[in-house]
């Protein structure tokens, strides 16, 4: 509690967006939409929106995902049936846009998101005792899980601090030269 402080961690910036675990994710996604002719097209999607947390990548998701299920249901209660040639066009054309549409829009967006975070700034750790100029969507500086003290908040009360501090350290002087109650005879 009272030993020295412990040095700031130096926060690591995001893995790159190319180191290998990552790609091979994608190239496993885009394999599972291309190889499922469409109808798992909605996986890429799903991890996209789970990773950006954007109310566009979770729309999309879900339409990718009704047509999946639209077109795999159609295909499903037509079963063995001989269809015209304006049908099988349709389909052929919908299975194509279910497999190149998520596949490209997914490797566009991540690799975007991958890039975005990679070239922002490191958010700057809390010191000992002072507030760094990295602050929160509130506008104070954020909190450090690891201290045992809150965080020092420059604001307008700080005139105000400093004037509670002097009357303190007032009192406390005043209180270390008067004797105490039972001490002044012995």
């Amino acid at each position: 509690m009272y030993g020295p402080p412990q040095a700031p961690q130096v926060p690591q910036p995001p893995k790159s967006p190319a180191s290998g675990g990552l790609i091979a994710l994608r190239v496993l996604l885009s394999a599972l939409a291309l190889l499922s002719c469409g109808f798992l097209g909605w996986a890429p999607l799903l991890r996209l929106a789970v990773v950006t947390r954007r109310t566009r990548d979770w729309v999309l998701f879900g339409l990718v995902f009704l047509a999946s299920a639209g077109l795999f249901a159609y295909a499903a209660a037509t079963g063995d049936e001989e269809t015209g040639t304006a049908e099988s066009f349709i389909g052929v054309g919908l299975i194509l846009l279910l497999v190149a549409g998520p596949i490209t829009y997914y490797l566009v967006a991540e690799i975007r998101h991958f890039e975005r975070l990679r070239t922002l700034p490191p958010q700057q750790p809390l010191g000992y005792g002072y507030a760094t100029a990295v602050t929160t969507p509130s506008g104070l500086p954020p909190r450090n899980p690891y201290a045992t003290e809150p965080p020092v908040v420059p604001g307008p009360g700080a005139p105000r601090l400093d004037q509670v501090r002097a009357e303190l350290d007032e009192l406390s002087d005043l209180l270390r030269k008067e004797p105490r109650e039972g001490e002044g005879g012995r």
